[in-house]
């Protein structure tokens, strides 16, 4: 097939409506206008075309859909995830089935956003009936990867068996993904998806207006070219004379060397490529100026704005807008907001102006070392970890001991979260607040290293340190950041212990970090027992008091046969609190984050609280269960992330990073277990868990189980945490009598 006859063919077939080329008796595939519709509609539609199957696509996002998508589900999501589940809600009684990938990996060093992960089995419990499901997988991360070659085979065997015609459908659809892809770097989105969507085929008949100016528009195709999602940004840009290049009419290759530039690769798909093509465009002479588009609420955006808004104003002259979409935005305040941003072009474009602001830019070359700005000139360590729950207590003494110079900051406290909370980029997550507070405090304490876990995501806790390092750099602060950024292997952990006690052999580091494991397990069995203990003293704070004589103890010892007698000392102490066994008590899981489940300054003393109200707190994440996943430093303990994946399959089936699949399993163990409540904690925009809040309002339901979801914030305040908890007990209570 050539390409003119690919293109006439697919502009012949109308996909908003049934397929024209299909026969009336042809099952009906449906697929919703949203998200990643904008980057492979020509692949699907051309494929199920080719096996003569009738495609279906919904119609365009108009504004009166907004309500009933802000009203499907009573989770955090961002809009655009609403605004495609109410795109499903419209598919779901006109078609025979639904695709819905499960798009996890498309390139071996980047994910999809968490949600993106999610996206087909929070589609499953937000409905309670769907069609029949196309979900293939696509991840080339796999050890087999499977690519879309896979995920199309697996869609065309439910339509035929022919190997003949589904080789000829695939070769169809490849050409046709080709040639978008050709399309794309050659024109904006809207025009490229033309002869694929009629809808965008109707937009280029609009008259055209001289080009006045050229501007980079960095947004997720899914909110840049939804006209309700972008109130129609590209038409008002259109209008203004504005020709508009997006991050798909960057090159592959030139997106990969810009990318290399960076401290640390983005690692999720979308936003690697948005500020990739920041970084490309913000060194085009020909581009007069870039527009950074953001949904309200999105995680990937917090940290990928931030990059782009770094990168662009540091090392380049060109003037940059940043929008924060949502649904309360209007319409007459982005026209203004535009107008402003292109009268600032017309400045910078008058005589005497251009010469200068290209000179600045020539001159204006970006570092390949960034991250190594502003270093301190001794070599002397003095070395700091942000705070997590008691995870200090694992390790603060033991490196003094041998003799680091390590100051750990104050615990988390409002100051933490005020100086965090300044510095950050909007929507940015509380822990990252608090962790970034953290090092200031730390910095201002003397300290010249700081020591930050990292990962390759995809929840945003990995790349953490990079846009935290960026921050600390500009605020004019001069230290090194050491990056532990694959904390699953055990090599990698020894070299950084190895490095920080300045040990001679690895067999030291090896039982040094051992001996730090199984404090940390000691400390996770203390607090269980003290959980235990808390809704059934007699005095009241008795168990408080306790608990810290039995941690002092614990840090105390200096060695790993220490630890056999710290245990017994503990068991003694705790064994002293006076409880009343016959006292009635309501048992509660408490699942989530895990740093909104370890730190109480985080949560608002969420188990404490509860344990006053006579609550038997039951933890689905602990420190050291997490730790022994990863280093089996217990062997006979089972493997909760696993163990938890399972219990999560009939409503979780693949992970969304973070904790998503724990939140979701240990939920269902907690009511399968005859528990009375279960109490779920995220911090505001966290990805992975605004998933598993998507699917728990389904568990709950299914398993009658009163669910309470706590969201926080720097604005959280205790009393509102309070009375939310104690109407939550009451609830139950009501539930139990019921």
């Amino acid at each position: 097939m050539t390409r003119e006859e690919l293109l006439l063919c697919s502009e012949s077939m109308g996909f908003h409506q049934d397929s024209g080329n299909s026969s009336s008796n042809a099952p009906v595939v449906g697929i919703p206008r949203g998200l990643l519709y904008f980057h492979y509609q020509p692949l699907w539609a051309t494929f199920l075309s080719q096996l003569g199957v009738s495609v279906r696509v919904s119609e365009p996002t108009e504004r009166k859909h907004l309500e009933t998508a802000q009203s499907l589900t009573r989770s955090d999501l961002c809009l655009p995830v609403k605004v495609f589940l109410e795109h499903v809600a419209r598919l779901k009684d006109q078609v025979d089935w639904l695709l819905l990938p499960r798009m996890i990996s498309v390139s071996s060093d980047a994910f999809m956003c968490p949600k993106v992960l999610g996206l087909t089995d929070m589609a499953r419990n937000v409905f309670p009936w769907l069609p029949g499901l196309l979900d293939p997988k696509i991840n080339v991360k796999l050890p087999k990867p499977q690519g879309f070659a896979e995920a199309c085979g697996w869609v065309g065997r439910r339509f035929t068996g022919n190997h003949t015609r589904l080789r000829k459908a695939w070769l169809a659809a490849q050409e046709a993904q080709a040639e978008f892809e050709r399309r794309v770097q050659m024109y904006s989105l809207d025009k490229a998806l033309g002869p694929w969507d009629e809808t965008f085929s109707e937009r280029q008949n609009r008259q055209s207006v001289q080009v006045r100016y050229r501007v980079a528009v960095i947004g997720r195709s899914y909110i840049t070219f939804d006209t309700v999602l972008s109130h129609d940004l590209p038409g008002l840009l259109k209008a203004h004379g504005v020709q508009i290049l997006t991050p798909e009419c960057v090159p592959p290759d030139a997106k990969e060397k810009q990318s290399q530039r960076l401290p640390k690769k983005v690692y999720w798909q979308l936003g690697k490529d948005l500020v990739a093509a920041a970084m490309f465009y913000m060194e085009r002479p020909e581009v007069d100026g870039i527009i950074n588009v953001s949904s309200f609420g999105c995680g990937q955006d917090s940290f990928t704005t931030a990059l782009v808004e770094h990168y662009v104003t540091k090392h380049s002259t060109k003037p940059i807008l940043s929008l924060v979409l949502d649904e309360h935005s209007g319409d007459t305040g982005l026209n203004t907001r535009v107008e402003a941003f292109l009268d600032m072009i017309d400045q910078r474009k008058k005589p005497g102006r251009q010469d200068l602001r290209l000179q600045r830019q020539q001159s204006a070359g970006l570092p390949r070392t960034t991250h190594l700005d502003n270093q301190p000139e001794s070599r002397e360590m003095h070395l700091t970890v942000p705070h997590m729950g008691h995870l200090h207590l694992g390790f603060e003494r033991v490196f003094k001991d041998l003799g680091v110079q390590i100051t750990m900051p104050p615990r988390p406290n409002k100051e933490a979260l005020l100086l965090g909370t300044r510095y950050s980029p909007e929507c940015t997550c509380l822990p990252f607040k608090i962790n970034l507070g953290n090092m200031i405090q730390a910095l201002n304490q003397g300290a010249t290293d700081i020591i930050m876990p990292g990962g390759f995501g995809p929840c945003r806790f990995g790349y953490y340190s990079v846009v935290q390092e960026q921050i600390l750099r500009d605020l004019g602060y001069q230290f090194r950041m050491g990056r532990a950024d694959d904390p699953d292997s055990l090599r990698d952990m020894l070299a950084t212990i190895k490095m920080i006690a300045g040990l001679t052999s690895k067999w030291s580091s090896y039982r040094l970090f051992f001996f730090i494991l199984h404090r940390l397990a000691l400390i996770d069995w203390v607090l269980r027992r003290a959980h235990w203990l808390r809704p059934r003293e007699v005095e009241r704070r008795a168990t408080d008091r306790a608990l810290r004589h039995s941690l002092r103890i614990i840090e105390q010892t200096h060695q790993i046969r220490g630890l056999f007698q710290a245990r017994r000392q503990v068991r003694r102490i705790l064994k002293r609190v006076a409880i009343d066994r016959s006292r009635p008590v309501v048992r509660v899981g408490i699942v989530g984050e895990i740093f909104m489940v370890l730190e109480n300054y985080a949560n608002m003393n969420v188990e404490e609280r509860l344990g006053e109200m006579g609550v038997e707190v039951h933890r689905g994440v602990w420190l050291s269960d997490w730790l022994n996943d990863r280093f089996r430093f217990k062997p006979f303990r089972r493997n909760q992330f696993k163990w938890a994946l399972r219990k999560a399959r009939p409503y979780l089936w693949d992970p969304s990073g973070g904790e998503s699949i724990k939140s979701v399993g240990k939920s269902i163990h907690f009511a399968r277990k005859g528990f009375h409540g279960i109490v779920h904690l995220m911090p505001f925009t966290c990805m992975p868990e605004l998933v598993a809040q998507t699917i728990l309002t389904r568990v709950a339901a299914d398993y009658n189980i009163p669910l309470l979801t706590l969201i926080f914030d720097e604005h959280t305040s205790p009393g509102a945490v309070q009375t939310r908890l104690e109407a939550f007990v009451d609830l139950i209570k009501r539930h139990k009598g019921g």
